[in-house]
């Protein structure tokens, strides 16, 4: 017992200082020819976590297969952070339960570069510096699995009042073939009520035990892990629960944040306010089409049948003429939801749409009195009765919106006037959303309506106190409701020791809680570089909204692919940036290129495929919760393709009404960096304007596995190792290490 709680008190002072927690292994051929990956695979992998006291105890069952053509030599590795204490690991290979060795860093890293060595495979790169668990070799027949349960202790890393818990998923990614079935649950124990649950690189599900015990999963089928599993959770007694994560790699420039607010469990049970909601239904003689009027029907049934006895509500309906169906708003007694849903059901579809009428007239429905208003605006097509210029529509329906109305909009169909649905969300606070012809209709109405099914704090501000923050995203804070938070991200001017101050109206009257809070002076790892690269996910959604909305500009333009460039995030509007006859050297074309695209992004946003494929994408960068995009070098077996960057968005409109990714092979992310490739060269961040020829003199060249690459190794961060351990044996790479340029062969 001793023993153990040393280790524990070793493994936190370690955690404080490192990046990573602990690992998971993976099988390597003895055979000199054989490489390490593309030779077996995982059959599944499913990992339970049991956080208490923010020590976990983590428990992982997977199974390898043989893929090989016949019966190879193998032996088992498990990568050790620092940081982890293994309980038990037990191998099971046809029957026989087989043990292994604890090799301490020094050796582990004489083993991981000998292994490389041998190989000519760098795969085990990002490793050194780690402990290492290794069996001795063991026969594994072609097709029979090798079963492994591992159990260990770690001490999950503590970040003043939130607590990080982690999953390297990453090492998965060396299988042959996708993983069946891969799972990670987390239950999370605390002594106060839990307030926050964020992932920065997984969705999960997230089921609440009650205040202080909540069980976070993550489930996929047929899939290949290449992203780390990080979740973080806040335990405390705030009735509104605040979290700030920043990260400010250089001390000369503008630091970046996020903020989580949310309410804590409690607070939501006890202070729903009551809301006044106004659904608005095209029945224009197009929603007859595809039955869209009659799913429309049904799903605003299901909405009608939802709202609060405390909630009131009223039913505005249009073709080229508009009816109320109700004088004024009336509460959700069970007799008017009857009378509405009645009404509903004798509707047809007819005439044309009057869409500057219908939201005017919904506007003025609402009282002055402090609830919560909302507006769920549903139509399928372009204004044709009535006002029809997209600019007087807007311009009508913000001088109606006089108490503070928030519009959320679907559009249906592709014949939808992007632009203009678009255009009054955003000019009314709201959001929009878009369904395809052949797509199901109810769920993204029921999804639309729970965002503002139950809100427990409207009319939100946050801010810090004496720092200044710029490039803030959303710019307009939306309301908080029960199960939801609002995540908000922008850059600071100086870190520090400050105090976060979170105000809205709660239970009735306007309420402000303060939180101390430190933003970063200076941060010495990138365990936080997620909050910068969400930062630009969002700084890129707004750009291109700007275009879409307002109109290009060469400031929006030059800023756009500057972000792209550094963060990887490709759209339609940059995807040039991966063409290998693009010099990643010349801002002047890269302009051109980004400017005539966004002018044909412009020219088809009025309606149609692309427009609401653009729409969606917007939306994506808009509310990403997570870095983006996921994904990057995936190994996989000689000769197939790299999977490539995902594009955000849709070039071709075939795509997106398939709903299928579109990937730019010649971009990588790895890790925190963004590699571009030209012809088989690969250029890391740092290195996109050198001339292989023209800069000769500047460049160093090494030959992978030498000698002078393995200083290099043991000098690299785990971040500048990933880079070198995505090289494939055809391909170069130049990289900049410690100032120094590397043309690596």
């Amino acid at each position: 017992m001793k023993r153990k709680t040393a280790v524990l008190a070793i493994a936190a002072a370690i955690l404080a200082a490192c990046e990573l927690a602990a690992g998971d292994g993976m099988i390597v051929p003895v055979r000199p020819s054989a490489r390490i990956r593309g030779e077996w695979s995982v059959k599944y992998h499913h990992v339970k976590m049991s956080v208490r006291d923010q020590v976990a105890s983590v428990h992982i069952d997977q199974e390898f297969v043989n893929d090989s053509g016949g019966d190879m030599e193998v032996e088992y590795l498990f990568p050790v952070p620092p940081g982890a204490a293994m309980d038990s690991m037990t191998l099971v290979v046809d029957g026989r339960e087989l043990t292994g060795k604890l090799m301490e860093a020094q050796e582990a890293r004489r083993i991981y570069e000998d292994i490389v060595r041998r190989k000519k495979d760098p795969a085990l790169l990002e490793y050194v510096g780690y402990g290492l668990y290794r069996t001795r070799a063991f026969p594994l027949q072609r097709g029979k699995p090798a079963h492994v349960i591992t159990t260990y202790t770690t001490v999950c890393r503590r970040d003043h009042d939130l607590v990080e818990v982690f999953y390297p998923l990453n090492t998965e990614k060396y299988s042959a073939r996708k993983i069946d079935d891969v799972e990670v649950t987390v239950d999370i124990k605390a002594k106060a009520d839990i307030t926050q649950v964020y992932s920065p690189t997984h969705d999960l599900n997230v089921q609440r035990k009650d205040a202080r015990q909540v069980i976070v999963s993550y489930h996929v089928k047929d899939e290949l892990p290449d992203v780390d599993f990080q979740v973080y959770y806040k335990a405390s007694n705030d009735k509104i629960g605040a979290t700030v994560l920043s990260h400010r790699p250089d001390k000369t420039q503008d630091g970046y944040f996020i903020v989580l607010v949310s309410p804590s469990p409690k607070t939501a049970a006890e202070h729903v306010a009551s809301k006044d909601l106004v659904v608005v239904l095209d029945h224009s003689g197009s929603m007859a089409q595809n039955g869209k009027l009659d799913q429309a029907k049904q799903a605003l049934r299901q909405v009608l049948g939802s709202l609060g006895e405390e909630d009131r509500f009223n039913v505005v309906t249009f073709c080229d003429a508009v009816d109320k169906l109700f004088a004024e708003m009336v509460d959700a007694t069970r007799k008017n939801v009857e009378e509405a849903v009645d009404r509903l059901d004798r509707l047809e579809p007819t005439g044309g749409t009057n869409i500057v009428d219908a939201v005017t007239t919904a506007m003025g429905l609402f009282g002055k009195d402090h609830r919560p208003a909302y507006i769920l605006f549903l139509t399928d097509g372009i204004p044709t009765v009535g006002e029809r210029n997209e600019g007087k529509i807007v311009e009508a329906a913000g001088k109606a919106n006089a108490h503070n109305v928030r519009l959320f909009a679907l559009g249906v169909g592709y014949d939808v006037n992007v632009r203009l649905v678009d255009k009054l969300a955003q000019g009314n606070r709201g959001v929009s959303d878009y369904v395809k012809p052949k797509e199901p209709l109810e769920a993204k109405v029921s999804v639309l309506y729970n965002k503002i099914k139950r809100p427990v704090m409207t009319d939100v501000k946050v801010e810090f106190e004496d720092v200044r923050t710029q490039m803030t995203y959303p710019r307009e804070l939306p309301d908080l409701f029960d199960g939801g938070e609002i995540l908000w991200v922008g850059r600071y001017d100086d870190g520090g020791k400050t105090t976060l101050n979170v105000s809205g109206m709660l239970a009735g009257r306007k309420q402000s809680f303060e939180y101390p809070v430190v933003l970063a002076q200076i941060s010495e790892t990138n365990q936080n570089k997620f909050v910068e690269r969400l930062w630009a996910a969002r700084r890129v959604g707004f750009l291109l909204d700007e275009i879409q909305l307002h109109g290009e500009s060469k400031e929006v333009v030059d800023e756009l692919v500057k972000l792209s460039k550094t963060y990887g995030i490709m759209t339609p509007y940059t995807a040039f940036l991966a063409d290998e006859t693009v010099a990643l050297g010349r801002p002047d074309d890269h302009r051109r290129r980004a400017g005539e695209a966004a002018a044909n992004f412009v020219a088809k946003g009025g309606s149609g495929v692309y427009a609401q494929a653009d729409a969606k994408a917007r939306l994506e960068l808009r509310e990403a919760k997570r870095a983006l995009p996921a994904g990057g070098p995936v190994p996989s077996m000689a000769g197939e393709a790299r999977q490539g960057v995902a594009q955000v968005g849709w070039s071709d409109g075939r795509n997106y009404d398939r709903n299928e990714q579109e990937r730019l092979a010649n971009v990588q992310n790895v890790g925190n960096q963004t590699l571009f490739r030209r012809g088989q060269v690969w250029y890391a961040p740092g290195t996109e304007k050198l001339d292989l020829e023209k800069d000769k003199a500047r460049i160093q060249t090494i030959q992978r596995f030498s000698e002078e690459y393995f200083q290099l190794v043991r000098q690299n961060s785990i971040d500048e190792n990933r880079v070198l351990a995505s090289q494939r044996a055809d391909e170069e790479l130049v990289i900049k290490l410690r100032g120094q340029f590397y043309l690596v062969k």
